[in-house]
């Protein structure tokens, strides 16, 4: 079998680190594809350095385009290159224009389309990465689901009477989690550099709905600013946030570093005491790091973590934040519950195609 994986951005290039070791290890080959949509060298090469992931076969270079240009673009890329390679089946990972393309491009082919992180919904269809995700699981002949959670939206939404598979394998995240955990400290030296002392919180946003609105964008800097006075708030920071921040010019008092390699933030997420973030991959790597959450959104495609005790929902706003930040920082839930999988969701995924 021969297997086109779709990669873009970060999230993609860790989950895809972890199923391209069991593909591999179960002889199954796969031709790698990046659409370029993260395409510096802090937010994509290193990645790729770093963890071993094989080098793209592709690289279509698509980046710092609108949602329409962008997709329209790399939907172009993406067809040329399966019409290249033919390939049995086209895997796709989470919800970014990345994820969309190329699963319209393989389903317009005739492609098997498998989706990686299926069935995951904020019900906010003002979210871009909604749209790509609902797309995406509705043209898909194989859906890999992270959480019982996930398997239920799909059947809720009538996927069961589909011409679909789906199957709830675990979440790749943690496989990464725990290979690449286990090498993270003799990897990176991040907390020496910054001579980091604990408490600290490790904070990230860079959503749209956060980096687009000022006055969302200004409640977050100045939560942030709020907690620093207390406790360290070191914030790797993304283009498109710092954009926004220097744009409007907000005086931003917290710790702030470029973007980071992924042994780099596995090093922060173990040694910090929270986690403020809008980014759904670090909402669970929190969680396999043992550390609690709050999250600067209004809901979370993770309902489990906050079910659990493990996360808090806290909008965007200065007072709410901070009470959340005061309030998760006392916790001590029990870490021990099995969300995700336990770690073997790659082998599971790669067993299954290697069925087909």
């Amino acid at each position: 079998m021969k297997i086109l994986t779709i990669v873009g951005a970060r999230p993609q290039f860790i989950k895809a680190a972890a199923v391209s070791r069991q593909l591999e290890k179960h002889g199954l080959q796969e031709i790698i594809v990046h659409t370029g949509q993260h395409f510096d060298q802090n937010m994509s090469k290193i990645f790729f350095d770093e963890m071993d992931i094989p080098q793209p076969h592709y690289n279509l270079d698509i980046n710092s385009l609108n949602h329409g240009a962008m997709t329209g673009r790399m939907l172009e890329g993406i067809e040329s290159t399966i019409n290249l390679e033919n390939p049995d089946l086209v895997m796709v990972y989470g919800d970014t224009n990345s994820t969309l393309a190329g699963a319209l491009a393989a389903k317009k082919l005739n492609i098997p389309v498998a989706h990686v992180e299926a069935g995951l919904r904020s019900f906010n269809m003002e979210m871009p990465e909604e749209v790509n995700r609902v797309l995406t699981d509705r043209i898909s002949d194989h859906l890999f689901c992270p959480t019982h959670a996930s398997v239920q939206n799909l059947i809720s939404e009538g996927f069961n009477h589909f011409n679909c598979h789906i199957k709830n394998t675990g979440d790749v995240m943690q496989d990464a989690a725990i290979y690449y955990g286990a090498r993270s400290t003799e990897k990176s030296e991040i907390i020496k550099k910054l001579n980091l002392k604990s408490p600290f919180v490790v904070a990230t946003f860079h959503r749209q709905e956060n980096t687009d609105d000022h006055d969302k964008l200004k409640g977050i800097v100045e939560a942030f600013n709020e907690i620093h006075k207390e406790m360290d708030v070191v914030v790797p920071i993304h283009p498109r946030t710092k954009k926004a921040i220097d744009l409007l010019n907000i005086k931003a008092d917290f710790i702030k570093i470029s973007p980071v390699g992924y042994f780099d933030m596995v090093e922060l997420l173990k040694n910090c005491s929270l986690v403020l973030t809008d980014s759904g991959g670090l909402q669970k790597e929190a969680f396999f790091f043992k550390k609690c959450c709050v999250t600067i959104r209004q809901e979370t495609e993770w309902v489990e973590l906050v079910e659990n005790g493990f996360n808090i929902l806290a909008n965007s706003q200065k007072d709410i934040i901070y009470q959340a930040w005061k309030h998760m920082i006392k916790q001590k839930p029990n870490f021990n519950v099995d969300l995700y999988g336990k770690g073997e969701a790659s082998d599971r995924i790669a067993q299954y195609l290697k069925k087909l």
